[in-house]
Order: structure tokens, then sequence, then C-alpha cells
């Protein structure tokens, strides 16, 4: 499976948020796990992006699809931004990403570091719940 494929897959489970507006606004909300930008975009749609994702603290990388290849991906004519908003997609999209295209490894090994402490705080809040159930302190 391609990458883009599986950008289509988080699209389809809701994970995706698409076009300038709604890609920085998710960022800036702490939802966007990464925003991606079409090789293609225009200069202020990748500062924008950027700003975005410094004010919401998640990478941004540029893709090297363009904006038809990415809307295509994601049901539209043209996208030239998105932002995936669920970690364990973010940091599998990357990989297949880096598998594919060099220069994305960087990236690819951040996000499954956050995906690993996503994982350990969920582990961690299952067994307070436990606890919390079984009476422990």
């Amino acid at each position: 499976m391609s990458a883009l494929t599986f950008l289509g897959l988080a699209r389809r489970a809701g994970r995706v948020e698409y076009g300038e507006e709604t890609a920085g606004m998710a960022a800036r909300a702490g939802k966007a796990k990464v925003i991606l930008v079409a090789s293609d975009a225009g200069h202020t749609a990748r500062v924008r992006a950027e700003n975005a994702g410094e004010a919401g603290k998640c990478p941004v990388a540029v893709l090297p699809y363009t904006r038809g290849e990415l809307g295509a991906a994601l049901g539209r004519d043209t996208v030239s931004a998105a932002a995936v908003t669920d970690i364990s997609f973010a940091a599998a999209f990357m990989e297949k990403l880096s598998a594919e295209s060099p220069g994305y490894e960087n990236t690819a090994a951040e996000l499954s570091a956050r995906l690993q402490k996503s994982r350990q705080r969920d582990a961690e809040a299952q067994r307070h719940q436990k606890n919390k159930k079984r009476g422990k302190k």
C-alpha cells in the first residue's frame, strides 16, 4: 500500500483535516500530529502551515506529491495542505513515506517516539482505572 493510499484510508476514518484553514485550525487547537503540504503549494500556504505547526508543536512535511495527487488521495480536486489528527495514522504514514522517498526519516522517527509515549500514557491510564476499581492506592 502506498503512502497516498494510506492517507486516503486515514481520511475515510475521519482522521485527516484538509485545506489550509482547517489544517491550521487543527494544529493550533493541538489536534494535528503532522501537517502535510503539497510540493507545488504556494509560498503563502507553506508559511501558514509552518506557522500553524509551530503554534501547535507538530512537524510540517512538504510532500513529494502535487496538489492534484494529494487531492485525489483525499477525495478532492486539489489540496495544498492537510493535517493528520491521529498519532497512529501520522506515524504509519510517515513510515511509509520515508520508505518510498528519502528525507522523511527524522519526521518518521519523531512521530514514532510520540506514538510510543502515547501508548505508555494509555497503558498507565488503564492500570490506574483498574487499580481504582480494585481499591488499590
